[in-house]
């Protein structure tokens, strides 16, 4: 353990400082010709952040951070502190944040005092043609590759030891007075390639809108590391933190958990062409105006594929290697389901998986995002009516509808392997939501 002191900012910091931060940025635009406009770019950025707001790593070890739990039935250094309740006006129990209680195997945090910073190369190429004087069709690569990315992995991960019988044993560890070691260094990457295409209208005549479509993959070899967590059916898509197998990183890489690859948006805004000011009724009298002038349409529909899903295996077959790593079942089969067979209650093949045998086993075979959860399709609309107090004073009303068509939007379904809902989907977003609002413009 190497603890900070006075001195160079290495000697403060334990982190060599990173002085070769070089980020050039350049850009282009090129018209060939009348109406249509080439451009691209590229640039390098970087990340000066690492989970900040949360945690400061090296901060959070003994003796400045102690984490203890009151437990009965236990023995040693883990016997710190009884059972019983007690109130806070009497003090914590005796010996409860008490460093030296600790056991020498406690969870340590560490950094590669040599990492660098993080960065990302974002480049782009499009072309932007004019159909007619109000439209322009948009065409263009977008892409970028992230280098040096931080990532965890237990520095101190047990060996693994195959017996006769073909189950396994955890064996020495590298740092045998220690025990995990959370560790962060430079060793992530990732990248993301996609084709964009928008058409869009501006606002002439009452009417603007714009339709994107996006056809994207983002891969890489370690998921964010803040937002990862075990948080079940619904929530959870199989990647962690701390990869399966600290030695193989390489077992790591596949769609990151954001990864979508179709998505489709169309969003527009009608001011339907009747009442004063307007294309047809400009000469109505107050009433029918009132009835039937001043409406407006506006929506934003949304069309997107699944997040891609990584089962995970838990339980007796698993061997215990230390850390907070997550293991993943042995595949032995397609795990992707015609779409004809999927149901909430198997929504991928779950006969694809197989637990550890003979057990206990410490890693499966099975890849990262290798199936696909349920896509997204929500219709969002709103209907506006305008009231004229005078010329420069309306006031709105408006019917706002959210999932209009009440579709259900299912939630990823469980991945754990040794769950009894293993493939099963027990969430779904809202069901259609109405609103009502007022609004007074002056």
């Amino acid at each position: 353990m190497v603890f900070s002191k006075d001195g160079s900012i290495y000697d403060r910091a334990l982190i060599h400082p990173d002085r070769n931060n070089f980020a050039p940025r350049v850009g282009f635009a090129y018209t060939p010709w009348e109406r249509m406009v080439v451009r691209g770019g590229y640039g390098v950025f970087y990340t000066h952040t690492v989970r900040q707001g949360r945690e400061g790593l090296l901060g959070f070890n003994p003796p400045y951070l102690v984490d203890n739990l009151l437990q009965t039935g236990v023995s040693g250094a883990a016997a710190v502190a009884s059972a019983a309740p007690f109130r806070l006006v009497n003090g914590y129990p005796s010996g409860l944040l008490d460093p030296n209680s600790l056991a020498a195997t406690v969870l340590r945090r560490g950094q590669d005092p040599h990492q660098r910073t993080p960065y990302i190369q974002q480049y782009n190429v499009g072309v932007q043609y004019e159909l007619m004087p109000d439209v322009v069709l948009d065409i263009a690569y977008v892409g970028n590759k992230g280098t040096k990315l931080n990532g965890f992995r237990n520095l101190n991960q047990r060996a693994v030891i195959t017996n006769p019988d073909g189950s396994q044993s955890a064996g020495a560890r590298p740092y045998p007075t220690f025990g995990d070691i959370q560790w962060m260094e430079n060793r992530a990457h990732s990248s993301y390639n996609s084709l964009q295409v928008r058409l869009e209208k501006r606002f002439t005549k009452g009417l603007t809108g714009m339709l994107s479509y996006t056809l994207g993959e983002a891969l890489t070899d370690a998921p964010d590391h803040i937002s990862t967590s075990g948080g079940g059916a619904g929530i959870d898509t199989g990647v962690f933190r701390e990869p399966q197998d600290g030695n193989n990183l390489a077992a790591e890489y596949g769609p990151s958990e954001f990864d979508i690859r179709h998505r489709f948006v169309a969003s527009y805004i009608w001011e339907l062409p009747f009442g004063h000011g307007r294309r047809f009724g400009s000469n109505w009298n107050a009433p029918m105006d009132f009835i039937f002038g001043g409406w407006q349409i506006t929506g934003i529909n949304v069309l997107q594929s699944g997040l891609a899903l990584t089962a995970t295996l838990g339980g007796a077959t698993v061997l215990n290697l230390g850390g907070e790593r997550r293991a993943r079942p042995n595949l032995v089969g397609d795990p992707e389901l015609p779409e004809s067979e999927r149901t909430l209650q198997r929504w991928f093949n779950t006969n694809a998986f197989s637990a550890f045998s003979p057990a206990p086993q410490a890693f499966g075979n099975a890849g990262v995002g290798i199936m696909r959860g349920p896509g997204l399709a929500n219709f969002d609309f709103t209907l506006a009516k305008d009231f004229r107090v005078s010329d420069r004073r309306r006031v709105q009303f408006r019917t706002e509808l959210f999932n209009a068509f009440n579709r259900p939007n299912f939630g990823p379904p469980n991945i754990a392997r040794d769950s009894s809902g293993f493939g099963q989907i027990l969430t779904a977003g809202n069901a259609r939501i109405i609103q009502f609002g007022l609004k007074f413009y002056f």
